[in-house]
């Protein structure tokens, strides 16, 4: 059995529940409201992966995420070998292009990933669902540059990495990969992500993928909507995943 910090804060009766679950099928996998039974879970017998996932991890959120790391890790390991950069528009803390970057050595790949954000939360002409920027406002409240710095030391060895400072989709004037092999979108907003989509999903080759971080999740469901739209226009379809990931192939 493997599970983790699903249940933190659900109280004893959900905790006695999942040991029940264990009980009846074996093997149980709770994490980041997912919960599955009998399932292999293969990717955390993945030394690689384990090597890469506890070399950035920090806290329990960035724990309980591990299968959405598994997306990640497993579509960049893919799209090494298509044409193409690598982009990330909504970067946080880098945790996630982090580990996709340990997994795949993408210092000894020929590409280049750029990492997009403002690094202090979604500017208020961007922000279509009202999100809060209270942590964000918080994390930089004494230094407005506390989370670019901790970006940048996190990829300050990699030389192929440009980290690019500013709204999406201005800065993309500022640089801007000419073919896209990987692109992870995880801006929080609909408005943010289809302006992003609109000047790169052009750009992606075919064979390369998006991954949407929040597709699927009841409370970014304007996002889905929007990005259906968006895809449905140009003959594509989002592959909606259990982790409330979602995932695009190009054709």
């Amino acid at each position: 059995m493997f599970y983790g910090d699903f249940s933190q804060g659900k109280g004893k009766e959900f905790q006695q529940f999942l040991k029940k679950l264990q009980v009846m099928f074996g093997r149980v996998y709770a994490q980041d409201n997912l919960i599955t039974l009998q399932r292999t879970v293969g990717f955390l017998q993945d030394k690689k992966f384990n090597d890469a996932f506890n070399q950035y991890v920090n806290t329990a959120q960035e724990k309980s995420l591990a299968w959405r790391l598994h997306t990640l890790t497993w579509a960049a390991k893919i799209c090494r070998d298509i044409p193409g950069d690598f982009v990330e528009c909504g970067v946080y803390h880098g945790f996630s292009l982090a580990v996709v970057a340990a997994y795949i050595d993408f210092e000894n790949v020929d590409k280049t990933l750029y990492l997009y954000d403002t690094f202090e939360g979604i500017p208020e002409e961007y922000n279509s669902e009202n999100r809060s920027n209270a942590v964000y406002q918080k994390e930089i409240a004494e230094d407005k540059d506390a989370i670019y710095k901790q970006v940048q030391q996190k990829f300050a060895k990699y030389h192929n990495v440009k980290i690019v400072r500013g709204f999406v989709p201005n800065t993309f004037q500022e640089a801007c990969p000419e073919r896209i092999a990987f692109l992870h979108l995880d801006m929080n907003s609909s408005k943010s992500e289809i302006a992003a989509l609109e000047v790169l999903f052009d750009k992606v080759t075919p064979g390369g993928m998006i991954v949407f971080d929040d597709y699927g999740w009841s409370g970014y469901v304007k996002q889905k909507i929007a990005e259906d739209a968006f895809m449905q226009e140009r003959g594509h379809d989002i592959l909606e995943l259990p982790t409330g990931q979602g995932l695009l192939i190009k054709k």
